[in-house]
């Protein structure tokens, strides 16, 4: 019979970042090559749909996106639906948003050492750093920096939430060691 399978989807939890559109996409195949396919997100009604089919908009909670393969006839009418649409459940939740409480001022003689403070949108965030372009690493807050080379620096700080979701837009604080 007809059978409609999911190849691609959003695994798992899906960070909502508060700045932009949280999006889905899914990719999917049929075994009979001449067939269209149909989607349905949530509770609406299924609507012919290409892999792969893009949502946007997506609000926080659980969701289920739902496909099937829909064989036409010469007329174009339905002659066949796939009785057992492939369905891929997933949850968005909050992404965090970085912000770097205090750091040192731009511009005043600041010396080798440095203290900086964060926080997330997120309660229960960790935080990952990474200084002058390097790799992001777990770092605490507050993050004292020591033995800086003279010249500008730049830390890129982002939050981890509880649930693993990091902050796709790091925080960035530039400043000078004089």
């Amino acid at each position: 019979g007809l059978d409609t399978t999911i190849t691609h989807g959003p695994t798992g939890l899906v960070g909502m970042d508060i700045e932009s559109e949280t999006g889905a996409a899914f990719a999917f195949t049929s075994n009979d090559l001449g067939v269209v396919f149909q989607c349905a997100l949530d509770g609406e009604a299924f609507a012919e749909c290409e892999s792969p089919a893009v949502y946007s908009g997506l609000g926080l909670g659980e969701h289920i996106f739902r496909v099937r393969a829909v064989r036409l006839d010469e007329a174009g009418l339905i002659a066949n639906v796939d009785p057992t649409p492939a369905r891929w459940y997933f949850t968005v939740v909050p992404a965090p948003a970085t912000t770097i409480d205090s750091g040192p001022v731009e511009g005043v003689n600041t010396g080798p050492n440095a203290t900086f403070r964060f926080s997330s949108s997120v309660s229960g965030s960790t935080f990952e750093c990474a200084l002058d372009l390097g790799p992001f690493a777990a770092c605490p807050s507050p993050y004292e920096l020591t033995g800086l080379a003279d010249g500008e620096h730049m830390l890129e700080v982002r939050a981890v939430s509880p649930l693993g979701i990091v902050d796709q837009t790091p925080e960035e604080w530039t400043w000078v060691v004089e």
